[in-house]
């Protein structure tokens, strides 16, 4: 972290601080009431912050002092903002594994001076926090559904501010002003397009600053009778929620009769979601398919060896379908920062062995001709697999576009092929030479070209008439 004064040459610049620890990200930011720089230091599992004085004179080229808020532990993470004479700490110390927000005077950082603000309950988590001059604002969940409650600072008191929507996304404005009684933020849900509301805290009332109406997440008239198509979505990792978002790319379907199904889960509640809208006649095997990206391209891709039976087509986006040769690979740009998240195969034999498990490329299954009659009586054997439809990015560093194409390759070199094969599934893969992780550009047209693709893929394969 260096410091630069404008107008100088970039040579003059007085480095700040330096993280020797490769694992770590560093970024800065300042707190709200801008009387400190913040230099933030976070791995998956830990955190360490140093707050430097925003009123430093560096034109005497001195080096500032910094000021560490709590030295880094391994599985404690906090995030500090200032207000007037004390700072706030948001922690998932002392056992707050959901966290909590707390306070210490200016002159007494160290841990033992922290003391709790809000705290939550057993299915309450906080997210984010936001400072005001009067108010703090507490974004989280509980039960899983959005919440926002405001704490005031004068009256010490914590109430719950009523959203317009039970169940929705929630999305907080950037609310750069510091001296405010308001603050903005946006919901959107399946049923709406996204909405934006100002939200008074002293009155606590709430103004629609922008609403757009949007249609049904399915068709009014839709009976089950095990014949409707399905796309499934899920994430799964990292402890983030699928959430019931607006997409455009969903409404092609949607008119022609079918359903979104958002599954908040992992692998083996996967399927069981799957056999849900099975049995209870939404759809049946020949007119599911799901779709994934990134990890949840594991996730959705795991359904291949898991249970390639259920599902008529997969879409694949960008898919970590190999996380072992990548965990192995700590050269890769974010295998050692992923190691909290994945674990470590290289030390530790178990966590081998585990992601081996899961790892779709290691788990493909070839079949032969005299297996195939008895795919029916076990249904885990990889007899036919969905049509695939996969993508990759040549310039991705997130997941390397080799992944794909080693199971793309696998899959094609174990696919069943005769002159009396009646397989009708394709596997289709499409590299980007110009792509990264998260598109190939940003403009719309872009990305909504690419889910136009899937869309398409999608119909030919599970919806033909």
């Amino acid at each position: 972290v260096y410091a630069h004064r404008l107008g100088t040459d970039q040579e003059d610049d007085i480095l700040v601080y330096e993280e020797p620890d490769e694992t770590v990200f560093v970024d800065i930011t300042s707190t709200k009431d801008s009387k400190y720089v913040t230099i933030n230091c976070n791995s998956l599992a830990s955190s360490e912050i140093r707050v430097v004085d925003a009123s430093h004179d560096f034109s005497a080229g001195t080096t500032p002092k910094l000021e560490l808020i709590e030295p880094r532990r391994k599985g404690i993470e906090y995030y500090v903002d200032h207000h007037d004479d004390t700072f706030y700490i948001l922690t998932n110390a002392d056992g707050a594994t959901n966290f909590k927000l707390t306070q210490t005077p200016d002159g007494h950082l160290e841990k033992e001076s922290w003391k709790d603000v809000v705290t939550m309950g057993p299915m309450e988590k906080i997210e984010d926090v936001d400072v005001f001059q009067n108010y703090i604002v507490v974004y989280g969940r509980r039960e899983g559904l959005p919440m926002i409650l405001c704490h005031n600072l004068k009256t010490l008191e914590t109430y719950n501010v009523d959203l317009p929507e039970k169940f929705c996304v929630l999305q907080p404005g950037t609310n750069l002003d510091f001296n405010t009684d308001t603050f903005r933020f946006s919901i959107l849900s399946p049923f709406a397009h996204e909405s934006t509301y100002d939200y008074n805290m002293e009155t606590q009332k709430l103004k629609p600053v922008r609403q757009i109406p949007i249609t049904l997440i399915h068709r009014k008239d839709m009976q089950l009778h095990g014949k409707n198509p399905v796309l499934m979505r899920s994430y799964g990792a990292y402890g983030v929620s699928t959430d019931p978002d607006f997409r455009i790319e969903h409404f092609p379907l949607l008119e022609r009769g079918w359903v979104i199904a958002l599954a908040h889960v992992r692998f083996r509640d996967f399927i069981s979601v799957a056999d849900y809208l099975v049995t209870n006649k939404v759809t049946s095997s020949e007119y599911l398919s799901a779709i994934g990206t990134s990890a949840g391209g594991l996730l959705v891709g795991a359904m291949l060896h898991m249970r390639p039976d259920l599902f008529k087509a997969l879409v694949l986006r960008v898919p970590f379908v190999d996380p072992l040769s990548a965990m192995l690979n700590p050269d890769l740009p974010l295998t050692q920062v992923e190691y909290p998240e994945w674990g470590n195969p290289s030390e530790d034999p178990q966590i081998y062995h585990l992601i081996e498990s899961y790892s779709p490329y290691e788990n493909l299954v070839a079949v032969t001709p005299d297996e195939e009659d008895n795919c029916k009586d076990e249904p885990q054997e990889a007899c036919h697999y969905p049509s695939l439809y996969i993508t990759a990015g040549l310039k991705d560093q997130r997941v390397a576009y080799w992944q794909p194409l080693k199971l793309m390759a696998k899959i094609r070199q174990q696919q069943y092929e005769s002159p009396n094969n009646k397989n009708t599934e394709k596997t289709v893969v499409k590299i980007d030479l110009d792509r990264g992780h998260f598109g190939g550009g940003t403009e719309q047209d872009v990305r909504l070209g690419e889910a136009a693709e899937q869309v398409a893929f999608l119909i030919s394969q599970v919806q033909k008439s």
